[in-house]
């Protein structure tokens, strides 16, 4: 399946806009509330502000018109009382109701995306630009879409305050406010303006570093990484290229630098002190001619220094709209994104026949030179050392070169409780068959037929669940036991209690759960609970082996369903899984490395190479002598303790 390359347009003015437009429309359908509270915060700071301006004035001309003292107490304890009480509410909203609105626009604003993401196409996680601009949407929409409301509420605030601060001045003295204006446009929007481009050009250019450098990071955070981390080099070479990225940052962090300095120690100093100090000086040389009042001069002066702040704050706010838009272009650029596979209307029947005809599939090629060499050194090393073994690693059929093709010409069709067996080495198009199966992704060649129909006919979302799938990267959840097998349909009640048990017997876990204290409502992992459950690799493998039992599925597929367990519970957990899948007619596929498993199923395919090179019953194919007889030949050593246990337990039934 092909699909378009995501590209990210350089943010524009227009472009910042209408972002900025449009997250306001999302905000205001998400949370109103929330627009409406900071819409009138805004205002009404307006007003505070420019009254300030104005009763200063009327302050000092009191006292050049020979008001007394009490007089001029009334205006200060007026003022006082005033700002005693809108400071209660301005607390309370900065302190209870704006957090409460916030929490719940960021609640709103994640869910949207997590529903996004489990339902775009699978083939999105192999494209790193896309992949960039889903963990942007993640980390960053929600803080993002909160600063662009906040910042055009400063603008509505700045702006009118500065509009009623310019019209006091224009009474004092024309010249004077023209001259404050023009010198505070220079420095507040001018250089902000070359200022904000050089900074998005500078987080443009370094992003790719700063995800370098959160990845290395998370290598040595995460447990998965920690074993490989101290049974080989790769420590080393991640030490290095750390090294390597700070280098490269630190570089550019100084050619940035001393361009910043230039613009905001020079320029900015220049317009800003140069406005502030002759303003001042003109002033002064009115009061001394009589042309002033003491009212006007203060009333100037306070202006001046009240303007230029509200100023720098209103280009402040302006600026942060297209550096925000940086990253609303890609949150709706995630949002916007349609989907390549397409569900059809059809309902889905009872499954009967799964066919594949004349099948191919391609991954898209989409590895950079540098994460493929990085790959490479990676897997040469451990290749020298003798620590990639054959069978021990995950199968993704991707390998180093996304581009080729993993599966060619494939034809064979699945019939209703038939148990078959997928075996091959690494690579071979295992997993990628699953995957096309489940319609994760589509063929680039031939076609999937369930039932005689093709699967694009079907509801994509009633086709999967039809099946039941366990990949060997299974992943368990901070959550209960039942949680994890039943998932969010798990309500506590005796009927879906008993189901969650019937799964984890059938996945062979009643032993265990015997032994957990609060049985199903164990929670799982320690990562949110301290008094959560580590399970084993095997323990955990079984949990996840149960969500295949837990709903009536037609098919069951899975990847690797005893890769954690010694022989003799993979014999155990093997019967199991058979027993139960034939006591409810159901159709299993799974795929072995270890071929002592394989030897219970009803067919077996072995792929090489991406083509399905053998097809039949373990006797069968071991008469034929060909590359599966070979293979299990290999690995009869490692079995025949294995074997000779098996001989002395009882037949299935």
């Amino acid at each position: 399946m092909k699909r378009k390359k995501v590209t990210t347009r350089t943010t524009g003015h227009f472009s910042a806009l209408r972002s900025d437009i449009r997250i306001l429309g999302k905000v205001w359908r998400l949370q109103p509330s929330y627009i409406v509270c900071l819409a009138v915060y805004a205002l009404t700071w307006a007003f505070i502000n420019s009254l300030a301006v104005y009763f200063r004035s009327a302050m000092f001309n009191a006292l050049d018109n020979g008001t007394d003292f009490w007089g001029v107490a009334v205006y200060i304890l007026s003022l006082a009382l005033f700002y005693l009480l809108i400071f209660i509410p301005d607390h309370l909203y900065r302190l209870i109701w704006k957090p409460v609105l916030e929490r719940k626009l960021r609640f709103r604003m994640h869910r949207e995306l997590y529903c996004k993401a489990q339902r775009m196409d699978l083939a999105c996680y192999d494209d790193p630009d896309f992949y960039n601009q889903f963990i942007w949407a993640m980390r960053e929409s929600d803080t993002r879409a909160i600063q662009v409301v906040e910042a055009i509420g400063n603008v509505v605030n700045h702006l009118l305050s500065s509009l009623a601060i310019i019209g006091l001045l224009f009474t004092v003295n024309v010249w004077i406010s023209i001259l404050m204006l023009a010198g505070n446009l220079v420095a507040a929007f001018v250089v902000d303006l070359i200022g904000n481009r050089m900074w998005i050009r500078y987080d443009t250019e370094q992003n790719p570093r700063f995800r370098r450098q959160d990845y290395i990071d998370r290598v040595f955070n995460l447990p998965d990484y920690a074993k490989e981390l101290r049974s080989g080099q790769v420590a080393d070479m991640m030490i290095r290229d750390q090294e390597k990225t700070t280098g490269e940052l630190e570089a550019a962090n100084r050619r940035t630098g001393v361009k910043a300095t230039l613009l905001y120690g020079v320029l900015y100093n220049v317009a800003k002190r140069g406005t502030y100090y002759g303003t001042i000086l003109i002033m002064i040389g009115d009061l001394a001619a009589g042309r002033v009042l003491l009212g006007g001069f203060a009333a100037a002066v306070s202006a001046l220094w009240i303007l230029q702040s509200t100023m720098q704050s209103l280009s402040d706010a302006l600026a942060e709209l297209p550096r925000h838009a940086l990253y609303l272009e890609k949150y709706f650029a995630f949002l916007d994104h349609e989907n390549q596979l397409v569900s059809g209307t059809e309902e889905v029947p009872p499954f009967q026949t799964l066919t594949f005809e004349n099948v191919s599939f391609s991954y898209a090629p989409v590895k950079t030179e540098k994460e493929t060499a990085l790959q490479q050194a990676v897997v040469a090393y451990e290749i020298k050392k003798g620590e990639k073994r054959d069978g021990e690693e995950q199968d993704t059929d991707q390998g180093t070169d996304r581009g080729g093709e993993v599966l060619h010409g494939i034809n064979l069709t699945i019939r209703k409780g038939e148990k078959t067996a997928i075996v091959g080495y690494n690579g071979a198009g295992k997993t990628t068959l699953i995957k096309l199966i489940m319609r994760l992704y589509d063929p680039t060649e031939g076609r999937i037929l369930y039932n005689g129909i093709d699967i694009h006919r079907f509801d994509l979302e009633a086709y999967r669940a039809r099946i039941g799938a366990v990949f060997q990267d299974y992943r368990l959840f901070a959550a209960t036991v039942a949680e994890n097998v039943m998932g969010g349909r798990y309500d506590g009640q005796p009927g879906t209690e008993a189901e969650v048990r019937a799964a984890l017997d059938a996945a062979s876990f009643t032993g265990r759960l015997s032994t957990l204290e609060q049985g199903l409502h164990t929670p799982l992992t320690r990562e949110i609970d301290q008094s959560g459950v580590n399970l084993s690799g095997g323990e955990a493998q079984k949990v996840a082996i149960a969500r295949v039992f837990v709903r009536p599925y037609d098919l069951i597929i899975m990847d690797e369903p005893s890769s954690a367990l010694d022989p003799v519970a993979e014999y155990e957990l093997n019967h199991s899984i058979l027993n139960a899948a034939d006591s409810r007619e159901r159709t299993v596929i799974f795929i072995s490395h270890r071929l002592s498993t394989t030897r219970f199923a009803d067919r077996i395919l072995l792929f090489a190479d991406g083509r399905l090179c053998e097809q039949g019953s373990h006797e069968v194919l071991m008469a034929m002598g060909g590359r599966y007889a070979r293979m299990f030949d290999m690995q009869a050593e490692k079995y025949r303790a294995g074997e000779a246990w098996e001989r002395t337990q009882p037949a299935a039934t």
